[in-house]
């Protein structure tokens, strides 16, 4: 397996509780013979992390340490060295069934402080009863705004771009306009957006930005999600993917899968029941699952 190692820099803070944090994911202190370390532990998967004296962090192994690190960063970070600012991810964009929902959110010190001990990261890591969990916590925060494309909605706006990172990036735009112009209107200062990657070309969100976000620093990178604000985002488009589609199986009384990869019984089934019309309101027509779903549902 491929080994990482992923090197962090802490502050005074995040140095003291390191070391509480590693053990509340189950690592165990090691012996460490280096005068410049404050101590080495081991996860359970075998992988190894060293703090040096220096605040330096250093991670080594085979699993992904994204969700560790953002917990030791934010669970013991100093508001007020929080720069405020929007967060942004999207849920659904590779669901067959389903919407494509976009959210950005902001936070700042107060918003970190509350959501310090609630646990949040990445959605895909979790479970989606925690992710409904922690949803429900944060749901009726006041600063986070949403685009919820529905799956008729969607075909139309593919047909108009045929390019999803072009999709994407116009949702995006959309948040983040809602988000700063909303923010801007309240004098609640942002100067930055964070964005979770989703294109290979950077210019695909700077070419849809609006206004106000052309005014603002705009980051943009993988695993985005390591930033606090773009973690808040994920479970908040996450849980309310899976409300819409909770909504859609009381409409139907029918199961609907997640993801792309086991979907074309089910496809065929529900147009065997309700019709080949009736699958645009429920499905990404526009995924080439359709041809199969379509081809062999007789």
């Amino acid at each position: 397996m491929i080994q990482n190692t992923v090197t962090i820099q802490l502050n005074e803070i995040q140095k003291e509780n390191a070391e509480e944090v590693l053990e509340a994911y189950n690592w165990k202190e090691e012996y460490v013979n280096n005068p410049y370390a404050q101590f080495r532990m081991k996860s359970p998967e075998g992988s190894n992390v060293i703090l040096y004296t220096s605040g330096k962090l250093v991670f080594q192994g085979s699993e992904d340490f994204t969700n560790i690190i953002t917990s030791i960063k934010n669970n013991v970070e100093d508001e007020s060295e929080v720069v405020p600012h929007l967060g942004v991810d999207e849920v659904g964009k590779g669901d067959y069934f389903g919407p494509l929902v976009v959210v950005a959110c902001f936070l700042n010190g107060e918003f970190l402080e509350k959501i310090s001990s609630i646990g949040i990261g990445d959605s895909k890591k979790f479970s989606d009863a925690k992710i409904m969990e922690m949803y429900k916590l944060v749901k009726d925060y006041a600063y986070y705004y949403s685009s919820i494309i529905y799956p008729k909605e969607y075909a139309e706006l593919y047909r108009e771009s045929k390019n999803v990172s072009i999709l994407l990036a116009r949702q995006h735009s959309k948040v983040i306009e809602m988000g700063l112009g909303d923010l801007k209107s309240k004098n609640i200062e942002c100067s930055r957006v964070v964005i979770d990657q989703f294109s290979s070309k950077k210019s695909r969100i700077l070419n849809e930005l609006g206004s106000y976000g052309k005014e603002i620093e705009l980051i943009q990178f993988h695993k985005g999600e390591s930033d606090m604000a773009v973690a808040c985002a994920s479970v908040i488009a996450r849980g309310m993917f899976l409300e819409e589609m909770e909504k859609m199986r009381k409409k139907y009384n029918f199961n609907f899968p997640k993801g792309a990869s086991d979907v074309i019984d089910k496809g065929q089934d529900f147009v065997k029941k309700f019709g080949v019309d009736e699958l645009g309101n429920v499905a990404k027509i526009s995924f080439k699952t359709t041809a199969k779903v379509l081809q062999t549902r007789l």
